[in-house]
């Protein structure tokens, strides 16, 4: 048996304007806050590059407990470090969360929820 040849269906969505940069956006879904792809992209990268910030702050602080403490000195140093860089990617990956959501507070301004509670 042979397969069908013809392609899926392609979605198509209207054009909308978007809730940050103010463009008029067509081909495209916008996201749940109405953005376009490129304003959320940029919002994606600018939550990354300062979740950096909390991360190493976390891992220096932790290199700096685990120095002082004189657990460099001791025969499981590498449990230690990988255990540092374990908290380093925790503390990046909840900072950038964070980071995301209060630019998003930012970018989008004081709405309410679905709710009706925020």
């Amino acid at each position: 048996m042979a397969a069908s040849a013809t392609p899926a269906a392609v979605e198509e969505h209207p054009p909308f304007t978007c809730a940050q940069c103010g463009r008029r956006v067509q081909g495209e879904k916008p996201d749940s806050e109405g953005r376009c792809a490129v304003c959320r992209r940029a919002h994606i990268e600018r939550a990354t590059r300062l979740a950096y910030v909390p991360a190493v702050v976390v891992a220096a602080l932790y290199l700096w407990l685990i120095a002082w403490s004189g657990l460099l000195e001791s025969p499981m140093m590498a449990f230690w470090l990988v255990l540092g860089v374990v908290l380093g990617f925790v503390a990046y990956k909840v900072a950038r969360r964070v980071f995301f959501d209060v630019l998003r507070g930012r970018a989008t301004g004081d709405r309410p929820t679905k709710d009706g509670k925020g």
